[in-house]
């Protein structure tokens, strides 16, 4: 016996043992269904319904406690085709995925080509811009998730932190900090000619409140929204930059360190999806997905 026998039994049930309507709610014809009965209560050596003048009447024992054992299966089946189709409709679909460069090139070289390889009936767009131009898209829904710096800057974001590391000061093996033991200081660092990633970048940003916290007005030398142009410049001049330090395992420059800052500069990555958002079992699902990646990456 399987799932469609039982959904057949217990149509016949509903439709007051009446087997022509039973049979037309099921698409198949009445002698079909009548044959299909016979077979399978001598099959199974015990009857399922009373009969009076050749006509079903009811149940017997056994088949009642049968329908009340088929109801519940079938309850359980649907139950599971379900939750098979509803799988099958967050797996597909668009979803718009904010990050800023820095994070893109640093994080997520790998794992977008994973999501796509994982997921081909979900059309991923990587929208590339600053941190603030990400907010803004994310409050005005442009985008679905934003990849950023925690902490976001706009009410009403809600966050993920995926990735937990700092940021440090980099510098060349000539530089006065290579003989400094243990983290650098703010205020040493105050006293460096200073190249920064520009103000589009939340780094910057931190960087500059932390500063203004110390009574230090921050001056930079020169900023830029390439950030291997200007751990570049570390290794060839004598200037420092602040930057995330994964970042140090993308430059090929062999005569750059870098190393910790006090306070402790923490450079933590948030999945970022706004409070009021009604999403998509698709956003939900990308979102859940890249939180489990990075959550076993760092495992």
């Amino acid at each position: 016996m399987d799932i469609k026998h039982i959904e057949y039994l217990i149509c016949i049930v509903e439709n007051g043992y009446n087997l022509t309507k039973a049979a037309q709610r099921l698409h198949i014809s009445q002698p079909a269904l009548s044959k299909f009965i016979n077979d399978l209560e001598r099959t199974e050596d015990n009857a399922i319904f009373t009969r009076s003048r050749n006509r079903i009447t009811g149940l017997t024992e056994s088949g009642d406690e049968l329908i009340e054992r088929g109801r519940k299966i079938e309850k359980k089946f649907n139950q599971m085709m379900d939750a098979f189709h509803s799988t099958a409709d967050e797996n597909q679909g668009t979803v718009k995925m904010g990050i800023a460069p820095v994070i893109i090139s640093t994080l997520f070289n790998n794992a977008i080509p994973h999501f796509i390889q994982d997921n081909p009936l979900i059309d991923l767009k990587v929208v590339e811009t600053g941190a603030y131009d990400l907010q803004k898209m994310l409050m005005l829904q442009d985008i679905d998730i934003a990849v950023l710096v925690s902490p976001a800057t706009y009410p009403g974001i809600h966050e993920d932190i995926i990735v937990r590391d700092s940021v440090s000061a980099w510098f060349n093996k000539h530089h006065r900090f290579h003989d400094f033991d243990g983290p650098i200081s703010f205020k040493e660092i105050a006293k460096e000619k200073i190249v920064s990633l520009d103000d589009s970048f939340m780094v910057t940003y931190q960087w500059k409140q932390r500063l203004r916290q110390l009574g230090i007005e921050p001056k930079f030398f020169f900023q830029s929204g390439s950030w291997d142009l200007l751990l570049n410049m570390c290794q060839e001049l004598d200037v420092i930059t602040l930057m995330a330090t994964p970042i140090g395992k993308n430059f090929a420059g062999t005569e750059i360190e870098h190393r910790q800052v006090k306070p402790f500069f923490p450079w933590n990555i948030s999945l970022c999806t706004l409070d009021t958002a009604n999403k998509s079992e698709v956003v939900n699902y990308t979102q859940e997905w890249f939180h489990n990646f990075f959550m076993h990456s760092n495992a």
